[in-house]
């Protein structure tokens, strides 16, 4: 009968745990370590001198009538206790519930495809939870209550299935390339649109492009966590689990193939209209061929866990080899508003006391006042993008602090201003004040906006539309390149010319 096995200990029979930290399996009564490769030998050389596998089995599945992927969903029945183990369907690593012992079910292995290779777990618990609370320091108007109150739950260490392709890709395209370059500055400036067209045809290999084969994992939270590198990838062994979490996949090769292909198309897309020197590009038409080379089924270490604050489960992620991360937090709009509004404050009430200090001195005319206040609001604009959203309001104290410190330079610069003689004249100062009133106005729903783009691309798991992490340097040819002007135009948006024709826009 096909047993699972438990990672027994050579000197006690002790439960040995695979130690992330030290890379070695430890026992769990003695102490002892072993490289996964010193167990793997020592097993081989116990079944040489005749030692049964249901003598060093961890389970024994109670096997149903069914067959195929149903009767994967099955028990089993612990060999040290007797107690039922009820792993699920998908699960190929877990612990007993009445004995503790580590046990993988290495039939499931067994009847589904053995894995070519593992990429184990060089990052800890430990380290994990360090790097979920150094990213929401990082982020964005996190609030400080999710920081201290955050509660972790289902903190898994779980090897996931993954399908990599080795994919070689030829053909022709035809493109339209657009390049968009900034003239002038401020209410001055417009924008260049250089419109060429092209055909180009060549070749590209894409080794190891993976596709989780789960469908209980999110493949935005697979991919966020890419590159994987296989490089540093071991031979498989079963001792590599134990004590961890693994499953099986319920997707094959043929389902994720539709994915790799999205993505390498649109990878050859980019490389053939060398869409890196150009700002837009389109493809007008295609002819690919795609040859699969190779398929190959691997164990990646992914860290996961929900975070549960004011009844809402956040998730987070973390690749357990690179320690790349994937995660969604809270926003505190108390912080982001404050932000916005203090910030603004401060810097329209700078440039009118700046203005009164530099403009009237030069008889200055609406033509100064307006180069001024572009000038004026560009600066103010990269100061709170770049410098109060960042540094100033990350957590409670420095968003009070800074907030307090930005009104009373306020109120002393707007003091300053009104003991001028220049502001005598009443009409004069109603005029300035409804300027910066404007400026004040405009500038907080702008960086609103701008930041508001910037928190949401920052927390956001998106799939992956492209797969260049994964070229093949040595295999890149360009057969033939023909690209030439099409047009010129001048405009004063920034926005894509070839991408509004696609739509039918024009």
């Amino acid at each position: 009968m096909n047993y699972s096995d438990h990672a027994r200990c050579p000197s006690c029979s002790g439960s040995m745990i695979f130690n992330i930290g030290a890379q070695k399996l430890v026992c769990s009564s003695c102490s002892r370590m072993l490289s996964p490769d010193e167990y793997e030998l020592i097993i081989a050389e116990k079944k040489q001198k005749g030692v049964s596998d249901e003598a060093v089995s961890g389970a024994r599945p109670n096997v149903d009538e069914n067959d195929g992927f149903a009767s994967l969903n099955r028990s089993y029945t612990c060999s040290s206790c007797g107690g039922e183990i009820n792993p699920g369907a998908l699960g190929a690593a877990d612990f007993c519930p009445f004995c503790g012992n580590a046990i993988v079910f290495t039939d499931k292995y067994r009847e589904q495809r053995m894995p070519d290779f593992i990429l184990p777990f060089i990052r800890e618990k430990s380290y994990f939870i360090a790097n979920f609370r150094k990213r929401a320091r990082t982020k964005y108007f996190v609030p400080d209550g999710f920081i201290r109150e955050a509660v972790p739950e289902n903190v898994r260490a779980t090897y996931v299935p993954f399908w990599l392709y080795d994919v070689k890709v030829s053909g022709e395209a035809d493109y339209q390339a657009e390049k968009v370059e900034c003239r002038g500055f401020g209410k001055y400036s417009s924008y260049e649109h250089l419109v060429y067209q092209g055909h180009t045809a060549g070749s590209q290999k894409y080794l190891h492009v993976p596709q989780d084969g789960s469908s209980n994992v999110d493949d935005r939270i697979s991919q966020a966590l890419e590159p994987y590198p296989v490089e540093a990838a071991q031979p498989f062994s079963f001792a590599w689990l134990s004590g961890l979490n693994a499953t099986i996949y319920n997707m094959d090769s043929h389902d994720s193939y539709v994915s790799i292909r999205r993505r390498v198309t649109a990878s050859f897309d980019a490389f053939l209209s060398d869409a890196k020197n150009f700002t837009y590009t389109r493809i007008d038409r295609r002819d690919y061929k795609m040859e699969p080379l190779k398929v190959s089924y691997a164990l990646f270490p992914i860290w996961t866990m929900d975070l549960v604050w004011n009844n809402v489960k956040f998730r987070f992620a973390m690749n357990g080899q690179t320690g790349k991360s994937a995660e969604e937090f809270p926003i505190s709009w108390g912080k982001f508003f404050t932000c916005q509004l203090s910030s603004w404050f401060m810097a329209s009430s700078f440039g009118l006391w700046l203005a009164l200090i530099l403009l009237p001195e030069k008889g200055s005319g609406g033509k100064e006042m307006g180069d001024f206040m572009s000038l004026m609001f560009f600066l103010s604009a990269v100061f709170v993008r770049f410098v109060s959203v960042k540094y100033l309001f990350t957590r409670n104290l420095n968003s009070c602090l800074s907030c307090l410190a930005m009104l009373a330079c306020s109120a002393c610069l707007i003091s300053l201003c009104l003991e001028d003689d220049y502001y005598k004249s009443r009409g004069r100062f109603i005029f300035d004040m409804l300027m910066v009133l404007a400026v004040f106005v405009f500038g907080v729903i702008s960086t609103s906006i701008w930041t508001l783009h910037v928190i949401k691309k920052d927390n956001a798991m998106e799939f992956r539309r492209e797969s260049n992490d994964y070229v093949s340097a040595m295999d890149n040819t360009v057969s033939s390149k023909d690209r030439k002007l099409l047009y010129r135009k001048s405009s004063k948006s920034r926005d894509s010319l070839i991408l509004k024709q696609k739509q039918g826009w024009f």
